[in-house]
């Protein structure tokens, strides 16, 4: 691979104004926001910034690093800690251009039931499916990928022109009530939406090199505005389970390529991580109540809240522990809704599960990914059998 002078000269300046920042507190903290909330001048300035890193050799260059570490991030502890210092790596780049770039995030809750029909796939953003798997619009509409080889960015849809549905809302806020441990969470959170968005974007996204493509740096903020959220539940400096290497994985564990602590990363607005995400609480002892950290539609979080809250008292110990023995009044303070069966709303779909090659790709353990597929089925087939109806 070529290198030129100016490549060079960037990548100076950058680790010269990052040691600087790590070395000292945030001077400039960004927020993250849904991407759906930029205006058409914000999004325009955003693009220029990643037009010129895509010019400057960034995609190439961040691709390659996402494949070389693969094996390292994924599979194991290493997964949010890892593509958090990833993400603000990237967002780092993108301040030399514009100080106030932030990468935003894709809120695929809103989308999961018809991901295709996304307002996210328009060309007035990213783009949509391939034509011939090449993406003919939005932001990247021509650009050549130079990594692992030169070609036009791919998508190819798991359904032709649709994908199956994604992991709902419900399914991964169910997640962040049942496991206090980052290993359960990981585990749950990389073999279900994590894989679901991959796999249904297709094209580059499904390799190795799925950095690409800028669904992925989307995707991967939204994954991390959910860690950002469970700790805020009283998981800040929780890290557990194993790293790559098979060791205890801890706040001490050196990250992949980085060589820095796995807790440089957990605490934002703080070191190297200048960024918060809008709608994310800031404060580490807010209420543990639903928020599916979802913005900005308050009304939708208020009539989800309340229909969890009037499922059977048994389904709310098993599925959301920390809704159990709370009546429907106490749910985020709404009587609104009176009973399962008058929410708005339709049955949660049930999503896919990740594909054979998918899970030998990452090497999954198998066992673990049947397990929690069928924990999925079984939440899906229990909580439509209780008639709650979601609004998303």
């Amino acid at each position: 691979m070529n290198i030129s002078v100016r490549f060079l000269g960037i990548v100076f300046a950058y680790l010269l104004a990052g040691l600087a920042e790590a070395q000292g507190g945030c001077t400039n903290i960004v927020t993250r926001r849904d991407i759906t909330s930029l205006s058409p001048q914000e999004w325009g300035r955003m693009s220029n910034v990643l037009n010129r890193m895509q010019a400057d050799g960034w995609f190439e260059y961040y691709a390659n690093i996402h494949n070389r570490e693969f094996n390292n991030i994924h599979g194991n502890d290493n997964f949010f800690p890892w593509h958090r210092r990833f993400l603000r790596d990237f967002e780092e780049v993108g301040q030399r251009y514009d100080s106030n770039f932030a990468v935003p995030f894709w809120d695929e809750f809103h989308d999961s039931r018809n991901p295709a029909r996304s307002a996210v796939l328009s060309s007035r953003l990213i783009g949509g499916n391939g034509f011939g798997s090449c993406v003919r619009d939005g932001l990247q509409a021509g650009w050549t990928m130079k990594f692992p080889n030169r070609h036009c960015l791919a998508r190819s849809f798991d359904q032709g022109n649709q994908m199956q549905p994604w992991y709902s809302s419900e399914y991964i806020y169910s997640i962040m009530q049942r496991y206090n441990d980052m290993h359960g969470f990981r585990e749950h959170i990389e073999y279900s939406l994590h894989s679901s968005v991959h796999l249904g974007m297709g094209g580059d996204m499904s390799t190795y090199w799925s950095a690409n493509d800028f669904a992925f740096w989307l995707h991967h903020a939204n994954l991390d505005r959910l860690w950002d959220q469970w700790q805020s539940w009283g998981h800040v400096t929780t890290m557990d389970g194993s790293n790559h290497n098979g060791n205890a994985m801890s706040l001490s564990s050196s990250l992949p390529h980085y060589g820095e602590p796995a807790g440089t990363t957990v605490h934002l607005g703080a070191g190297r991580m200048c960024f918060q995400y809008a709608g994310n609480s800031s404060s580490r002892n807010s209420s543990r109540v639903l928020s599916l950290v979802s913005q900005p539609s308050n009304n939708v979080v208020r009539e989800t809240s309340a229909g969890l809250g009037a499922l059977p008292e048994r389904l709310r110990r098993k599925w959301f522990p920390l809704l159990a023995g709370r009546g429907l009044a106490s749910v985020n303070g709404t009587r609104r809704v009176q009973s399962v069966s008058t929410s708005i709303g339709k049955p949660l779909p049930y999503p896919a599960p990740p594909t054979d090659m998918w899970v030998l790709m990452h090497g999954f353990d198998r066992r673990n990914v049947s397990r929690i597929m069928a924990e999925a089925r079984q939440f899906v087939e229990e909580i439509n059998g209780a008639r709650y109806l979601s609004p998303y």
